[in-house]
């Protein structure tokens, strides 16, 4: 990180005419729990389906999928900053951002197989599921910012020495409620033909 803020601080000085921010402000949060059961679940990744049709004995198949893909899920959520969040998940890297949402996204490497009945198709599923609840903001990191007064909102600034300002977070606490990861398992997917 400190390397980061050097190298980001120099490029910053080279362009004195400009403004430069750097947007280290992270918010620190507090997992406060499910709100009722309110869900919605997902496939995060899915294999091609198999079918079988066989009605003259012998074997159907099977279908498998290899994950660890990294793909990902986004939801919203009402924290409009970078934020620490709370919940984590084996084989889910889960990392909030910016733009009032959470991303999650399968890491996990496994091997899942189904071998659907005949008059069915089936497939290897990575099921997702999300659920409601409440996150506590409780204070935030202090970081640097570059060529002017340019702390990020809930953050005060303080100058520091030549272009460097201090921004120490004054936005209080507060919760925010919504969708929040819950779980992730891997499953097969059946369907009649």
């Amino acid at each position: 990180m400190k390397l980061t803020k050097i190298v980001l601080s120099s490029v910053c000085l080279s362009l004195a005419a400009f403004s430069c921010y750097a947007n280290d402000g992270v918010v620190n949060t507090r997992f406060e729990g499910w709100l009722g059961k309110k869900q919605k679940g997902h496939f995060l990744d899915t294999s091609d389906w198999h079918y079988c049709f066989n009605n003259n004995g012998g074997s159907c198949g099977s279908v498998s999928l290899n994950t660890g893909s990294s793909t990902c899920h986004t939801t919203g959520f009402g924290i409009g900053t970078k934020w620490a969040i709370p919940t984590r998940i084996g084989g889910l890297e889960i990392n909030s951002g910016f733009n009032k949402s959470w991303t999650a996204c399968n890491v996990r490497s496994e091997t899942v197989t189904c071998s659907p009945n005949r008059g069915w198709k089936g497939r290897a599923a990575i099921n997702f599921s999300e659920r409601w609840g409440r996150v506590r903001v409780t204070g935030g990191d202090t970081y640097f910012a570059f060529g002017g007064n340019n702390c990020a909102s809930g953050w005060t600034g303080k100058w520091e020495s030549g272009s460097s300002w201090r921004c120490t977070y004054t936005g209080g606490q507060y919760s925010r409620d919504g969708y929040l990861p819950e779980w992730r398992g891997s499953s097969c997917d059946y369907a009649r033909i």
